[in-house]
């Protein structure tokens, strides 16, 4: 497992944003919404290097408006796209088209290539994205029925107003590793359990997906280093 411990989550982020800065113009950059990547954002939106980059959005909640405040889409606008001074090229779910055609969309805007670097976060289930416990692994997109736990921790967190949470669509663990780099965060002491979990768990016999990343050499764990001991 390759893990890295920095001493704050701004010096986590400006890792993030040297790496980007060192990526080739129009490279393909897969992200997360979410608490996790916001002090990534907020290093990124003061630099132009986003200009040059085609960003994807990881997921989206199905059947949830994208103008809600909880929806994917929603708070990676307000988190990132919305605080850049220039313009960003984001590719994302749509909420009520057919799983094909979101699949399709990515395609055609991935242009036959793979993504060249993913930043993701972990749940407090351990999942990657909407990529559940449980789910399969061998798939590029899937549309998933939601745990419980991320639906729970998911409606408190992220809306303001009463949602019915039921389904996702998600970028799939098998096209995340086709990857050229991962990079999975893990940043609050909320999460150290979560974590310690995926140090010791067995990456061949999981059905949690942020154990079954541990195995591939291109993924790596940049931690604050309050997860560790």
């Amino acid at each position: 497992m390759n893990s890295t411990a920095f001493d704050s989550q701004s010096a986590l982020a400006a890792q993030i944003v040297s790496e980007l800065a060192a990526l080739k113009p129009h490279s393909r950059v897969l992200i997360p919404s979410g608490s996790t990547p916001r002090w990534v954002y907020d290093a990124l939106a003061a630099t132009p290097i986003a200009e040059r980059l085609t960003f994807f959005a990881l997921d989206e909640w199905v059947n949830v408006p994208s103008e809600s405040d909880g929806s994917c889409l929603s708070m990676i606008n307000q988190d990132f796209v919305h605080k850049c001074a220039h313009p960003v090229r984001l590719v994302h779910f749509d909420p009520f088209a057919a799983t094909a055609q979101n699949i399709a969309h990515y395609q055609a805007a991935l242009e036959g290539q793979e993504f060249d670097y993913v930043i993701l976060g972990v749940g407090m289930n351990g999942h990657i994205g909407l990529n559940e416990p449980g789910v399969s692994f061998a798939a590029d997109y899937l549309q998933t029925q939601l745990d419980d736990v991320t639906i729970r921790v998911a409606s408190q967190k992220y809306f303001s107003a009463e949602v019915t949470l039921t389904e996702g669509i998600t970028v799939g663990l098998n096209k995340i590793i086709k990857a050229g780099k991962v990079i999975v965060i893990i940043n609050h002491e909320a999460k150290k359990d979560i974590y310690q979990t995926i140090v010791n768990g067995d990456a061949q016999r999981t059905q949690v997906p942020a154990i079954y990343l541990k195995q591939f050499p291109h993924v790596h764990y940049y931690v604050t280093k309050n997860l560790e001991g």
